[in-house]
């Protein structure tokens, strides 16, 4: 067992009566005869216990795929609330100073410029950011429409 690992709790002693049995906890610190552990969906949540009152945590492909989209979802959201702070709700509420598109078809056309970028210059570690950028306006015109 180490650092980062994540465990299910499967028994509770006299000394060590602490958390819930059936969760799962990330060992945060490892001691001569206690571990810690801090829940992995509230990092605030943290007790101490032994090691015999855990069973490693191995992740079913299902829970690391839910791990992995979490974590990219929550990367292009915050991108998309990034940039509207920055540019003000214009991907949904065009200005219309130039251009007369309505939201729609106004994120069609930043979509058709995202797809020729990476049909000129393939998908690689320098079109990473416009991968992105497609799928947070993909997000977008399902919120115009």
């Amino acid at each position: 067992m180490k650092i980062g690992d994540k465990v299910q709790l499967i028994k509770l002693t006299e000394h060590y009566s602490r958390g819930v049995i059936g969760n799962i906890y990330e060992v945060v610190q490892i001691q001569k005869t206690d571990i810690k552990l801090c829940s992995v969906e509230n990092n605030d949540y943290c007790f101490y216990t032994i090691p015999n009152n855990v069973s490693l945590h191995i992740q079913t492909e299902s829970e690391v795929f839910a791990t992995h989209l979490d974590a990219i979802l929550t990367d292009i959201g915050e991108l998309l609330k990034s940039k509207n702070k920055a540019y003000g709700n214009s991907a949904l509420k065009p200005a219309k100073i130039f251009s007369q598109l309505n939201a729609t078809e106004s994120l069609c056309s930043r979509i058709d410029d995202k797809l020729m970028r990476i049909k000129n210059r393939g998908i690689n570690d320098a079109t990473e950011d416009t991968v992105d950028d497609l799928i947070g306006y993909l997000l977008l015109l399902k919120m115009s429409m």
